[in-house]
């Protein structure tokens, strides 16, 4: 059992009560330091009050949760981190989600991290909240704590028949000093992580009671959307309101920083006026297409590239082969469309956002809303801080859908600004067009791959040359000249290859592009998977070795990938059926290892997808159920990608809805059987670690069946059905 000791600890009081508010600093690693709670808190013989927990007369055990909500469970996940720790019924187990505040530390949920970084901290705060109702009980009956253990939110004396309810030691527990150390239990002391929990979230879900950032309402609020640039890089000239104005519902048109918003007492008055408005974009220079980028990518194989990795010789003898493969701009295609919520009012900016970074949301809101407002506001914003009362604060609602998307803050800045505008609340929320348009898109990218193979078929070096636009550099600029000419998304899924290459290099090219970047699913592991996996199948097939067997050869290294292999050959029963054309793949990221396989079958000269099995090492597997969920959830969502892609013509985006970007339907969506390995390891990631490898299984399954290799996509053939 681990330990962790009072040192990192304080008890902070008030003249009126007592609490203990155990908490993280801003920083992400390691607990730090306790925070004290609200001032308004309950009287200390009301209630346990922490940063994280409070435990009230009722026993009731309410979390506050700081991560976002965006369908994969993480409140379920990150509560059932403390409650078992604390030995609480989960019945009794309420969760609220937390405001974007500074006592919550930096609050971004992405790349597949939240449990990953909440996995010690949460327990050792419950495992120390537990020993703290240890210790009170065991004082008031005049016994060892070592005779006392808890259940259900009870402590027990093991040396007779005594309990009490954690609630009836709520004024002992607030009174009391912080123990010395506190254990954590081991992985056969779990009660409720490894069990499948409901969720917490699923019953509001279910009833319509959820409110996601759309369904935000409130008191005579207006409906603004907003019309941006067509093209990058342009800006608003003379804008010809009169054909808009005359929509009835229409309030006010304004112009905001990047964009022009229509504001209305509805929904369609506003997406109706829109279209609309006459904007005379100015625009110098010369208009991307989509066939430049290509070109500029091209052009870079032929330059000097910065080195990531060297090792061994790379002129060792061996038989050459050598292939490119390309992957296109994505967008995000959340089902959610961008949208906000904003309500200013006696000095206060309100902000409701469906977003990924709350943190960030406030930073954003704060940065208009204090350089919008007038004197007058300014003046009241003074009372309000005199009066320790916050200005900007930011509501972190349900989302539906972020894939990285919602980390950028473009959306609220813009509901801020439109606030600053008129007197009512307004809810902002964009078209399907411009959420489509104005993303910020995962890069293209050309791999350029050469390999020197052995008499029997297997490499011995490994050349991998990537050029992409630079995504850190698009969201921080001057990050490539920091690294060394090296952005460590682009070679994400590609510097930590699992296979056993004795000489290898990998170079990239950062190419110039005005198309706006961020973070997608999966990320670089979403290209690189695609490119090195179906590069590797290649390699396989030219001397004629069974693919599986070739990838089983090479993970002599990689002992936890290669058990989801091997199991993933063996549940799909890999090449027992002849009717059936079989396509694998692996990949490890966010700390998770993962291997797919692909069955697609023939039905009127067309394949189709007829079942995709997935296995993954995850280590602890905290609630099973919502594992599985988020590995299907992350299969479709890679499969989509196959089809769809985002391209440039005069400057703009071609794509503009559901329509030209097509994502996997229902009735083309296949069978998906999903096996987590038992695993006594700290938790991986399970938000994206499916979608890498999802890519390279299909499009070897589809080689398989055609003897066609597809080495850029979007696949334009019509044979496969998606």
């Amino acid at each position: 059992m681990g330990e962790i000791s009072r040192r990192d600890f304080i008890k902070l009081s008030t003249a009126s009560s007592v609490y203990l508010a155990i908490g993280f600093s801003s920083s992400e690693f390691g607990i730090s330091e306790a925070i004290a709670d609200d001032k308004n808190a309950l009287n200390s013989n009301e209630s346990f009050s922490g940063t994280w927990i409070k435990i009230d007369q009722n026993n009731i055990c309410t979390i506050t949760i700081p991560e976002t909500e965006m369908g994969q469970g993480i409140y379920t996940g990150l509560s059932t981190l403390i409650a078992d720790e604390l030995d609480m019924e989960w019945q009794a187990v309420n969760v609220v989600r937390a405001s974007a505040a500074s006592k919550y530390g930096n609050q971004l949920t992405g790349g597949s991290y939240s449990i990953r970084k909440r996995w010690g901290q949460f327990r050792e705060i419950a495992a120390l909240t537990r020993q703290m109702f240890i210790e009170s009980a065991a004082n008031s009956w005049g016994v060892s704590a070592d005779n006392c253990i808890t259940k259900n939110a009870t402590v027990f004396d093991k040396t007779s028949d005594r309990k009490i309810k954690y609630s009836a030691l709520i004024e002992r527990v607030n009174k009391k000093s912080l123990p010395e150390n506190a254990l954590l239990k081991t992985s056969e002391e779990f009660n409720l992580i490894g069990k499948n929990t409901r969720r917490v979230d699923a019953l509001n879900k279910v009833n319509g009671e959820a409110i996601f950032g759309i369904d935000v309402q409130l008191p005579n609020m207006l409906i603004a959307t907003t019309v941006h640039a067509p093209i990058f890089g342009a800006t608003i000239g003379k804008i010809n309101k009169d054909k808009a104005l005359n929509v009835a519902g229409v309030v006010k048109i304004v112009k905001i920083e990047n964009a022009v918003a229509v504001i209305a007492k509805d929904t369609w008055s506003a997406f109706k006026a829109a279209k609309l408005l006459n904007i005379d974009w100015q625009f110098s220079g010369k208009k991307i297409n989509s066939d430049d980028i290509k070109l500029s990518m091209q052009q870079a194989l032929e330059k000097d590239a910065a080195v990531v990795i060297e090792s061994g010789n790379m002129n060792v003898a061996g038989d050459i082969i050598s292939a490119n493969y390309i992957a296109p701009f994505q967008a995000h295609a959340t089902t959610e469309p961008m949208n906000c919520s904003v309500h200013i009012h006696d000095g206060v900016c309100e902000v409701w956002a469906p977003t990924q970074a709350p943190t960030k949301a406030k930073k954003m809101a704060q940065k208009y809303y204090y350089s919008l407002t007038d004197r007058l506001w300014k003046k009241a914003k003074k009372l309000l801080k005199a009066n320790n009362v916050d200005d900007v604060v930011v509501h972190t609602t349900y989302v539906g859908g972020g894939f990285g998307r919602r980390l950028q803050q473009d959306f609220v800045a813009e509901a801020v600004q439109i606030a600053t505008q008129v007197s009512q609340p307004i809810k902002l929320i964009w078209r399907r067009e411009e959420d489509m348009q104005h993303d910020f898109y995962r890069p293209i990218a050309l791999s350029k791959l050469q390999a020197k193979v052995n008499a029997e078929g297997y490499p011995v070096s490994l050349n991998h040359h990537i050029i992409s636009p630079s995504l850190r550099e698009s969201l921080s600029p001057g990050s490539l000249k920091r690294n060394k000419q090296i952005d460590k998304v682009a070679i994400e899924g590609a510097a930590n290859i699992p296979y056993d290459i004795p000489n290898h290099k990998i170079s990239y090219s950062a190419i110039s592009s005005p198309v706006p970047l961020g973070y997608w699913r999966s990320v670089g592991s979403s290209i690189n998977a695609y490119h090195l996996e179906c590069f590797f199948d290649e390699l396989a097939a030219d001397k004629n070795i069974d693919a599986f067997k070739y990838r089983q050869k090479l993970l002599g290294n990689s002992p936890r990938l290669l058990e989801t292999l091997n199991r993933v050959a063996e549940i799909s029963k890999w090449k027992t059926d002849p009717n059936v054309y079989y396509g694998i793949a692996s990949h490890s990221s966010y700390g998770s290892h993962v291997s797919q396989v692909v069955k697609l079958i023939k039905q009127n000269q067309r394949f189709i997808i007829e079942h995709v099995y997935c296995v993954i090492d995850c280590g602890i597997a905290i609630n099973p159920n919502i594992i599985k969920a988020q590995l299907e959830g992350s299969i479709i969502y890679g499969i989509s990608s196959i089809k769809s892609e985002i391209t440039i013509s005069d400057g703009k985006v071609d794509q503009s809805n559901f329509h030209d970007f097509p994502l996997l339907k229902f009735k083309n969506s296949p069978k998906i059987t999903c096996e987590i390995i038992d695993s006594f390891e700290s938790p991986g990631g399970v938000g994206e670690p499916a979608v890498p490898p999802a890519i390279p299984a299909v499009l070897n399954a589809y080689y398989a069946a055609t003897g066609e290799r597809v080495r850029s996509l979007p696949i334009k053939s019509s044979k496969l059905v998606l």
